[in-house]
């Protein structure tokens, strides 16, 4: 039997806790219809070993310690940290929930950071260096997992549940948080970028550093994506993730320094047409319309042009 301490209808002043109570509610209604779920997102996805037969599913406040939800029984102990907002995690917070639950009697043991964050990034694997029982899980991925779910039995009331729930994440996070932007390169002496030799220093790990004449406020250390368009190839070559952002000043025109955990040049350039097919995107690039040197892009935004979170 399941005893379920959760109610998909109730209501929490944190806007986050709402989408926690979403989330666990739908994993204690889905033993009964899809028994192997549950197992599959543990398992498959966050790489916990042995199986899994949940007997509590709790919310805040049913839940020690703050943590935003938890799916438990007499051997295992899964507690969630929920972000709706990408960047948010605390360093001081996940090692106060770790302390908690390391005393919680359960052999196995697990804090599962549920965060729009590209589990790839630098900014999340420091968080999962902390402790061997931290997971990560991407909003992204809940959303592409319970999408399957839908299709399988598109004409029931659980099925309606989830598609109201993952329209919620779409029109809440993906299309509002920020996954970083999209900054023209100034080529030339000024700003010291060559166009027939800057992709191949980037490479060989010639650009740590990548200077810019403004602050853009979402490039914040937090994992974010500078995402760099070269005119001349008419597409997006380069994409970076950013460690940090500092006012160095060590360049007249360009003060601000944004600091690079890791370079991924493409392939094959993101082609202009697909930035233009983006929802105000469409006067990209196109003389005397568009005089802005970047411009943010959603986690949505971001999907469509790589393919990912």
């Amino acid at each position: 039997m399941y005893m379920n301490s959760v109610n998909i209808f109730t209501m929490y002043e944190q806007r986050e806790n709402d989408y926690t109570n979403g989330f666990v509610s739908l994993l204690s209604l889905t033993p009964p219809v899809y028994p192997r779920f549950l197992n599959q997102l543990l398992k498959d996805h966050l790489g916990l070993s042995g199986t899994f037969d949940p007997v509590n599913f709790l919310v805040l406040r049913g839940v020690e310690s703050y943590i935003d939800g938890e799916v438990s029984a007499e051997d295992f102990c899964i507690w969630i940290e929920t972000k709706i907002v990408s960047g948010t995690l605390c360093n001081e917070q996940v090692r106060r929930h770790l302390k908690m639950l390391q005393a919680k009697p359960q052999a196995r043991r697990y804090l599962v950071l549920l965060t729009p964050d590209d589990s790839g990034s630098r900014y999340v694997q420091q968080f999962l260096e902390i402790d061997p029982c931290i997971r990560h899980l991407a909003w992204r991925r809940v959303y592409d997992l319970l999408e399957s779910l839908k299709e399988q039995d598109a004409d029931t009331v659980f099925s309606a549940l989830v598609r109201q729930y993952l329209a919620h994440i779409k029109k809440t996070i993906f299309e509002q948080d920020l996954a970083g932007g999209i900054l023209k390169i100034s080529f030339g002496n000024k700003s010291e970028v060559y166009e027939d030799r800057y992709l191949d220093e980037m490479k060989s790990g010639g650009w740590p550093l990548w200077n810019s004449p403004r602050q853009y406020k979402s490039l914040d250390g937090t994992g974010r994506k500078l995402l760099l368009y070269d005119h001349t190839r008419q597409g997006i070559t380069v994409e970076a993730e950013i460690a940090k952002v500092v006012e160095t000043r060590s360049e007249p025109d360009y003060p601000w320094t944004n600091e690079i955990v890791k370079w991924r040049v493409f392939d094959s350039p993101i082609p202009i047409e697909r930035i233009r097919s983006l929802v105000n995107f469409h006067d990209f690039g196109v003389h005397k319309k568009d005089r802005s040197a970047f411009r943010n892009l959603t986690r949505e935004q971001y999907r469509l042009l790589v393919g990912q979170t």
